[in-house]
């Protein structure tokens, strides 16, 4: 009789160790899971972080402007292409374009879209500033477009601003511009016009 009591307390004994056993699995398969999730989320925070630090647009090239026979800037083009990503949103609603020209001129947003009508190969600057109109506004033209909102990496794109006349920047005034797409830091520009500006293209920088 006290052989089976034995017998029966050590299986109970057993029982109980695999249950603490199976417990402690349990709870350090969650320990280990809830410390991967956390370390995946902080991967996606900085990644995050990262994107938003840098500009996911960039020069394409030179800028240029064209002078008037007023010795002012009555137009800016500005090429673009993407930086580091497969497509950057580039759509009316979700994009801004500031202008700023020293001491007279500062507009929050003149950006208007892109312009999918026209496409810029094959035609003159000239061209593509007289599709904007004769207000102050910015528009991007995209060669070799799909169509949408965004401009993609095999794309090039040409950010074309035009001044109206009480807008224009003269001889050695300042002009900064600053676009800021959907995610992403901003792209800033600011350049001074040359002090021997003439009438025609002319390249900065």
């Amino acid at each position: 009789m006290f052989r089976n009591k034995k017998g029966i307390l050590g299986v109970e004994s057993a029982i109980i160790l695999i249950a603490f056993v199976i417990v402690a699995a349990a709870f350090s398969f969650m320990v280990v899971n809830m410390g991967l999730y956390a370390t995946q989320k902080g991967r996606d925070v900085i990644s995050q972080g990262v994107q938003e630090a840098s500009t996911p647009l960039t020069l394409d090239g030179t800028i240029m402007i064209r002078g008037n026979s007023s010795g002012k800037v009555d137009a800016i083009i500005i090429p673009l292409k993407t930086l580091g990503v497969k497509y950057v949103p580039m759509a009316n609603q979700t994009t801004m374009v500031s202008l700023r020209v020293e001491n007279h001129t500062a507009y929050a947003n003149i950006y208007n879209g892109i312009n999918k009508t026209v496409d810029p190969r094959g035609k003159s600057f000239t061209d593509l500033i007289n599709s904007l109109g004769s207000g102050t506004t910015a528009m991007l033209f995209i060669e070799n477009s799909d169509g949408d909102d965004s401009l993609d990496m095999q794309e090039k794109g040409l950010l074309i601003i035009h001044l109206a006349s009480g807008d224009q920047a003269a001889r050695r005034e300042n002009v900064f511009i600053e676009l800021r797409p959907e995610k992403g830091a901003p792209l800033s520009i600011e350049f001074t016009v040359p002090s021997e500006l003439q009438a025609g293209f002319h390249t900065i920088g």
